[in-house]
């Protein structure tokens, strides 16, 4: 998806609710930014939220949701520990 915004008086960029779902980026999350000449890049920074505590047998996340693709993240289960 691609759009053009326009900066508002104070000089401040807002992304469109659109825009948001598009990118997968949830509400309030913190964005990395970084720029070089012409170019202003925002990423997804990471959801420090929460941790993974053990109940029983099972390891299990206590914080919201990460937005990180599902093979990936049960890659990193597998080499977690506590």
């Amino acid at each position: 998806m691609k759009t053009t915004v326009a900066l508002d008086a104070s000089n401040r960029i807002v992304l469109s609710r659109e825009m948001r779902r598009a990118a997968g980026i949830p509400r309030r999350q913190k964005l990395l930014v970084s720029a070089t000449p012409g170019r202003i890049v925002l990423e997804v920074g990471p959801n420090a939220a929460g941790r993974i505590i053990k109940r029983g047998k099972l390891k299990v996340w206590t914080g919201a949701i990460p937005a990180t693709p599902i093979a990936e993240a049960v890659e990193q289960s597998r080499h977690y520990t506590l």
